[in-house]
């Protein structure tokens, strides 16, 4: 890759390394995790505390948490990078040697590899393919790998779980329900 490039991808991820550390200060002290619960809730006691409310801000906290390593996992993906264009192993994917398009460096400045490299890795999980991880686990009708089979259980279906349940009530009113006449005019 030719040196103005080099210093312009260098340019730019010094300045997203700038945004993400800025984000993730924003966070920290938003958040405050270096105080006590009574001090970032707001409340002097928690007994008197619904447990959805402390449900509540314990979630908030948790999502600003994986905030702060999203932030704090880029940071060093970015800081990998500058290392990267320093000693001239830049642009080049790491699993083929090929040179990573300019279009995929422009979109994700720190990527290591190529598309085709990339798609052929398994996912941080150690799964590979872009099946959800569910379907290997849920059995048919509502997953599996054989739609032929999809309906071979002869177990309960959709329509009869309604049914069941149904016995116990619904929130239907008078005028949802299906008319049930026994023929008779005046019955209703």
């Amino acid at each position: 890759m030719e040196a103005g490039k080099i210093d312009a991808y260098r340019g730019k991820l010094l300045d997203l390394k700038v945004q993400a550390e800025s984000r993730v200060r924003d966070v920290e002290e938003m958040a405050g995790f270096d105080m006590p619960e009574s001090e970032w809730s707001g409340e002097l006691s928690s007994y008197d505390n619904h447990t959805a409310d402390s449900g509540s801000a314990l979630e908030m906290r948790s999502v600003n948490l994986g905030l702060i390593h999203h932030g704090r996992d880029t940071i060093a993906q970015i800081e990998s990078a500058l290392d990267r264009i320093d000693d001239g192993s830049y642009g080049k994917c790491e699993q083929c040697g090929l040179d990573i398009p300019l279009e995929r460096l422009d979109a994700i400045p720190w990527a290591t590899s190529c598309t085709q490299c990339k798609a052929k890795s398994p996912s941080p999980s150690g799964r590979s393919g872009p099946r959800p991880i569910e379907e290997e686990v849920l059995r048919p009708p509502f997953g599996g790998r054989d739609p032929a089979r999809a309906y071979d259980d002869p177990g309960i279906h959709g329509e009869d779980i309604w049914d069941a349940l149904a016995e116990y009530g619904t929130a239907n009113s008078p005028q949802d329900e299906e008319a049930r006449h026994s023929g008779d005019e005046d019955e209703f």
